[in-house]
């Protein structure tokens, strides 16, 4: 038998599996919904500026500071976390981060000023943060390989925007019936989700190419058996296994894979600028902007992130079809264009307006399916989490330098020239995603794909 063959024999079992385990589908499942709590905390704060504003009297940069704080914490996590997870393993970190991410869930709701609020928005951030990096790496080793894009990419972007869409529900239902404390409520509410997703994730084995990687084979096995792959390969397993606990962020960008990391971080990072209008700021926009008052701006941003809903579900129905490039180029001039109709004068007929945010939404998100997947498709299992803490990093940082930008280009420069700028970014975007079609992962395992030598 071919030695290379026998190497990588086990997880092509693995990835090709037309049929998965119970427990399988469940760490799918549980995994992605880890990405609903994101999706809810991220975007609670939108909902809950415009009630803020006039309670506390925030300026354009305290709004600004404020709806940034969860981002910028996002990215140290990210980038603490990234690493750690590739030397202590996937589950160990994202079953404890969400003990820390319930407290400060908690902690925010009891706030009395903006000093403390911005603090434990930012120690959210990094719980957050924590369980990017670790759920989409590990979400992206254990999905079948012609299912990957779907599964590990617009499965948890489905369960982001349906968190965020639920924090502007809460806070519309929790405005009419409590008033201007609804605040409070809204983020203490998010400490629900993350409790039961943490029960959840108690029931799920270790990732097996993580344990491969560390030369603990019997491990492996064993959580490839619960996830699908019978005893009969016990040999391949114990042939294959290389023990590789090494890797650091420089490596990342050393050969082989500098032009496919470049690629996967340059289209992750810079993307949030298209569509952070759309989603982080919306109702800010629409009642500063569009003067559709306070209740209209919340409802209008729950229409607009029903659009990012949509967007994530043509994205699971299309993109192991389509391939993440297209997907990525469709995304980026689309949210281009719409951008500049908006800068066109859309603001004065408020429902073109709102049509226009809802499809910049759903432009955003689904090519988010495809944005937030490369890093973990692109990179080896040595440096996944690395791969996932730069990546999603530098999206967060960006999301919080948009998000700070956003409130002030409006205040300064006027709502059409911002939206340009930002939307220029997806044109400069889409046309670097043209190189980039010779790294396509689609189809392919993450071992091709990553160039992953070791296994």
């Amino acid at each position: 038998m071919d030695p290379d063959t026998d190497k990588v024999a086990p997880l092509r079992q693995f990835d090709d599996a037309v049929k998965m385990t119970p427990l399988r589908r469940w760490a799918i499942g549980v995994i992605a919904l880890g990405e609903f709590v994101d999706g809810y905390d991220l975007m609670v704060i939108a909902g809950a500026l415009i009630l803020l504003k006039p309670q506390m009297l925030l300026s354009a940069s305290q709004v600004g500071l404020l709806g940034a704080s969860a981002f910028l914490g996002a990215a140290i996590g990210l980038l603490i976390f990234g690493s750690l997870t590739d030397r202590i393993g996937r589950r160990t970190v994202f079953t404890f981060n969400l003990v820390f991410f319930v407290l400060f869930s908690l902690l925010s709701a009891a706030i009395s000023n903006v000093t403390e609020l911005f603090i434990i928005r930012i120690f959210i951030g990094v719980a957050i943060g924590a369980d990017i990096a670790t759920s989409m790496a590990f979400l992206t080793e254990i999905s079948p390989r012609l299912k990957r894009g779907s599964l590990s990419g617009a499965l948890p972007q489905m369960a982001w925007t349906f968190g965020a869409l639920s924090s502007l529900l809460v806070a519309l239902l929790l405005y009419n019936t409590i008033g201007s404390q609804a605040w409070r409520w809204m983020f203490g509410l998010s400490a629900v989700p993350a409790l039961v997703v943490l029960v959840g994730r108690r029931l799920l084995p270790e990732s097996p190419r993580w344990l491969i990687k560390q030369g603990r084979t019997e491990e492996a096995m064993a959580a490839l058996e619960l996830l699908g792959v019978g005893r009969g390969i016990q040999t391949q397993l114990d042939a294959g296994s290389h023990h590789l606990n090494q890797g650091s962020y420089p490596d990342l960008f050393r050969k082989p894979y500098t032009r496919q990391a470049i690629l996967a971080f340059v289209i992750v990072g810079f993307t949030p600028f298209m569509g952070a209008t759309a989603s982080v700021v919306g109702p800010y926009v629409f009642q500063y902007v569009g003067a559709f008052g306070l209740a209209g701006s919340l409802q209008a941003g729950t229409i607009t992130w029903i659009g990012g809903l949509i967007g994530a579900l043509v994205a699971y129905l299309t993109i192991d079809r389509i391939g993440r490039m297209t997907s990525v180029i469709i995304s980026c001039w689309g949210s281009f264009l719409v951008s500049v109709a908006l800068a066109l004068g859309a603001v004065q007929y408020p429902p073109l307006f709102l049509v226009l945010f809802v499809c910049l939404a759903a432009l955003t998100w689904f090519g988010a399916s495809s944005f937030w997947l490369l890093p973990s498709e692109l990179l080896p299992t040595h440096l996944r989490g690395r791969a996932q803490g730069f990546g999603n990093g530098l999206a967060r940082l960006m999301v919080a330098v948009a998000t700070f930008v956003i409130p002030v280009g409006i205040a300064h420069l006027g709502f059409s020239a911002t939206i340009t700028l930002l939307g220029s970014v997806g044109l400069v975007i889409g046309l670097y995603a043209t190189t980039g079609f010779k790294f396509e992962p689609r189809a392919r395992s993450l071992e091709e794909a990553s160039i992953d030598r070791t296994v």
